[in-house]
């Protein structure tokens, strides 16, 4: 359920293109925003965000390549900065606290890496907002909507890690979950 709420609060920030977007089939040929480096990291960090447990992962749902299809097509420019500075942003982190790239650390070290980045950055973001007011999202707090919108919103993620049905029939808000039953897809 905290995954449900925490995506669509992601989702109300995302710009409405992405919606359209989704809906649609993925070309591969649209994939040409990310360097080939850029987009072994960013697969790399959304499978660490979902890994693969008993229902598929990231990767296998397809995130990486509809977060590169999002980013380019659906994100301002200012955007597309905070994902494309924050890729090397953590390169240079990770190089710095562990004298090694992400892709070399366990994914125990990956998500330990993931969350100190994160808090450090959530602070430094604070830090400025008193001084300069509003600031926009951090390059994880907008990968990490992105990743679970395109995870939630995919096939694989609709239909093998959530319980889904076209037509679920009647709304019924506070529907008892019975223990080990998947959450619905939206």
């Amino acid at each position: 359920m905290k995954m449900i709420a925490t995506t669509v609060g992601g989702a109300i920030a995302l710009p409405e293109a992405v919606y359209a977007r989704l809906g649609e089939d993925l070309n591969q040929g649209d994939l040409n925003f990310f360097r080939p480096a850029q987009r072994a990291q960013v697969a790399m960090i959304a499978e660490a965000i979902i890994p693969e447990t008993d229902t598929p992962g990231a990767i296998e749902a397809g995130v990486p390549e509809w977060i590169e299809v999002i980013v380019k097509d659906c994100f301002e420019e200012a955007d597309q900065d905070i994902i494309i500075d924050g890729l090397a942003d953590l390169a240079r982190r990770c190089q710095k606290a562990h004298g090694k790239s992400i892709d070399q650390l366990s994914g125990e070290e990956q998500v330990f890496f993931l969350n100190k980045m994160n808090n450090e950055t959530q602070t430094e973001k604070k830090k400025r907002a008193k001084k300069e007011g509003w600031q926009r999202r951090t390059f994880l707090e907008q990968f990490k909507d992105l990743t679970k919108l395109c995870y939630c919103s995919s096939e694989v993620g609709a239909t093998q890690a959530f319980e889904y049905h076209l037509v679920p029939g009647k709304w019924v808000p506070s529907m008892p979950l019975k223990p080990g039953q998947k959450a619905w897809a939206m």
